[in-house]
């Protein structure tokens, strides 16, 4: 196991298998890349980042949504719109 920056590790697969216990200790400090052959394969979390990094998503998600919904509202025309009531 290396710690390439003060915030990622990167470890291999057979090190998950041998270390599983260290490597879980790292996660509340670090990221962990876990690679195969020199190569990168996946990346393991603490559960509390992966579920903040989620909600953020979800956040940036309903912002762009918005911002879209804002920029429509403006380019449209009333007659790109249906009266409920004629409908």
């Amino acid at each position: 196991m290396i710690t390439v920056k003060k915030e990622t590790t990167i470890a291999g697969l057979s090190e998950l298998r041998n270390k599983s216990e260290l490597i879980l200790k790292e996660l509340k400090n670090h990221r962990v890349i876990l690679e195969k052959h020199n190569h990168p394969v996946a990346v393991m979390v603490d559960y509390q980042q992966y579920a903040h990094e989620e909600l953020m998503l979800d956040y940036a998600e309903e912002y762009i949504l918005g911002m879209l919904a804002v920029k429509r509202d403006k380019e449209s025309k009333p007659s790109d719109f249906v009266d409920i009531r004629k409908w």
